[in-house]
């Protein structure tokens, strides 16, 4: 078996009838090369003479032996003018520019000019799959149990399913001032994230879902201070205010405007003075805020200059949330009749703004403040 290519690459029409019996399967050219290089080694043929040999093939003719020095010299791509070439760079997404770039150096300079940016990335990985999003491009690897792994077309391969998908994510990474407005990443592996951070890459709306705060500390240190503009963090089990520390020294959300933290976080009242330079966020409170709390909350957030909008959750661990006791501390008129959600405005001191406040008693408890 070891001396079948070799045999094959002894002589041209051996090569040849290889190509002929790619025809006759009528397969998919650039399939067919695969093939063939996998048959007889990758240094056989280049593509643009196995092209050329497989078209005349698909055409009927079948001369071996024909003679090709009396053909005009064909045009090559680098032939092509080179604001033509970036014209059609620029028609291509991200994904197809990376594949375009690997292709000369030549090509690669004129495709590294136009800055390539996506909509949306998402990765996702967990022990049975490993899956990614490119705008509206959906791609999936597999995990077989270990043997082996499926890509989405589907196609076997053998090997570790993480690696066969970074072969695909790897090239779209590398594209030089790669910027995108979101990027959402779920259960990262050390590859994946090895390979994030090294992008450094220009994101506006950065989610993060089940990572501890050492990597998340990297991975945000990796992207543009002041281009991010919305951390969102989604974990489980709940985490304590220590998981945050480290995040809040970062330089990323120092410039950031949005934090969005999700699920059971428990921050005191006291730690609502680390967001005073946001424009927006979104946590959840301890159980153990009390109606009195709720006027410390105001005079906090009455001080944020740059505040918009800020939604906060908590579960009441007393039996009967004492919604009314709320309404009292800010002063609301209370109705005879039972609450379950009501509003209140307070004119924040030497100012022509108001805070306007909602709270509402659901399964959950929500406090909901906004800049009017």
């Amino acid at each position: 078996m070891e001396n079948i290519p070799e045999f094959l690459n002894s002589n041209d029409h051996h090569l040849k009838f290889c190509i002929l019996y790619e025809v006759a399967l009528k397969k998919p050219i650039f399939d067919s090369y695969q093939n063939f290089c996998d048959a007889v080694g990758p240094d056989a043929m280049e593509y643009p003479d196995f092209e050329f040999w497989y078209h005349r093939f698909w055409q009927g003719e079948l001369d071996f032996d024909y003679d090709r020095s009396m053909d005009p010299v064909p045009k090559d791509l680098m032939d092509m003018p080179v604001k033509l070439m970036q014209k059609i760079t620029n028609e291509l997404d991200p994904f197809e520019r990376s594949s375009l770039r690997s292709t000369n150096s030549d090509i690669k300079e004129v495709t590294d000019s136009v800055t390539p940016f996506f909509e949306k990335i998402r990765i996702t990985t967990s022990p049975e799959a490993m899956q990614w999003e490119l705008n509206d491009k959906q791609f999936e690897c597999r995990n077989n149990y270990g043997t082996s792994c499926s890509f989405s077309k589907p196609i076997k391969y053998k090997g570790s399913y993480i690696k066969k998908g970074l072969e695909y994510l790897t090239p779209v990474f590398k594209l030089p001032n790669l910027q995108m407005n979101h990027l959402y990443l779920r259960q990262g592996t050390s590859e994946i994230d090895d390979l994030l951070i090294k992008a450094r890459l220009h994101v506006r709306h950065a989610s993060f879902s089940e990572y501890d705060s050492n990597k998340l500390v990297q991975l945000l240190s990796s992207m543009k201070p002041g281009h991010l503009e919305t951390i969102t963090v989604q974990f489980f089990p709940p985490k304590g205010i220590e998981y945050f520390e480290r995040i809040f020294e970062t330089e990323q959300f120092k410039q950031a405007k949005r934090m969005n933290i999700l699920l059971n976080m428990g921050f005191h009242v006291e730690d609502l003075l680390n967001f005073s330079h946001l424009k927006r966020f979104d946590c959840n409170m301890s159980s153990d805020i009390e109606p009195a709390a709720i006027l410390r909350i105001r005079d906090i957030v009455s001080t944020f200059e740059k505040f918009e909008s800020c939604g906060m959750t908590f579960m009441h661990d007393k039996l009967g949330f004492p919604i009314e006791k709320f309404a009292e501390a800010l002063g609301a008129e209370i109705p005879e009749r039972p609450l379950k959600k009501f509003t209140h405005r307070y004119r924040i001191p030497e100012s022509n703004e108001y805070l306007e406040f909602e709270i509402e008693d659901d399964y959950w408890q929500s406090i909901k403040i906004r800049k009017t």
